[in-house]
C-alpha cells in the first residue's frame, strides 16, 4: 500500500500545496527510482520501482489540481471522499446557493470569487479537522468547479 500524496513528498496535508517544494522533491523521488539505478536488481525490485514511479506521478498531478488535491486530503484524513456519483444533496441551504450560483453562471456574472472562498472555506476545515464541515465544502466546492469548467 502506498502513502498518500502528501506523506510521500514530505507535505503537510493541505489545499495550499507549496508547488516548488513538490516539484523538488518529486524530482528527488524521479531521480532515485530511475530505471538505472536498478540495473542488477531482480525483477521484483525493478517492477516495485516502477509502480511507485508511476505512483508518484499521479500523486504529483493530483497535488496540483485543488478538486484532486482535496480529495487527496480527505483521503489522507482517513475521511470518507463523497461518491463519485453522488449529484445531488439534502442540504437545503447549500441547493438554494447552487441554485443561485447556477443563475448568476448563466448569467454571465463572474462566481469565480466563490470558489475561491470556497477553497478557503476547505482548508479551514480540514485544518481544524471538522470532518462534516470539510466534506460539505468539498462538495459546494466541486459543483462550483464543475460550473466554472474546472477539473
Amino acid at each position: 500500500m502506498h502513502k498518500d500524496p502528501f506523506s510521500l513528498f514530505g507535505l503537510p496535508i493541505s489545499l495550499l500545496v507549496h508547488i516548488p517544494t513538490l516539484k523538488e522533491r518529486y524530482k528527488e523521488l524521479m531521480k532515485d527510482l530511475h530505471p538505472d539505478n536498478f540495473n542488477g536488481e531482480d525483477a521484483f525490485m525493478k517492477r516495485s520501482a516502477e509502480q511507485l514511479s508511476a505512483y508518484a506521478n499521479q500523486a504529483y498531478q493530483n497535488l496540483q489540481s485543488p478538486l484532486k488535491c482535496a480529495v487527496e486530503a480527505i483521503k489522507a484524513k482517513g475521511w470518507q471522499v463523497p461518491g463519485a456519483n453522488q449529484q445531488t444533496t439534502s442540504d437545503p441551504i447549500l441547493l438554494m446557493e447552487m441554485m443561485e450560483l447556477q443563475e448568476m453562471n448563466k448569467n454571465g456574472e463572474d462566481i469565480r470569487p466563490f470558489y475561491q472562498d470556497c477553497l478557503l472555506q476547505f482548508e479551514a476545515t480540514l485544518q481544524e479537522n471538522i470532518e462534516d464541515k470539510a466534506i460539505s465544502t468539498y462538495s459546494r466546492l466541486k459543483f462550483i468547479a464543475r460550473l466554472l469548467g474546472y477539473s
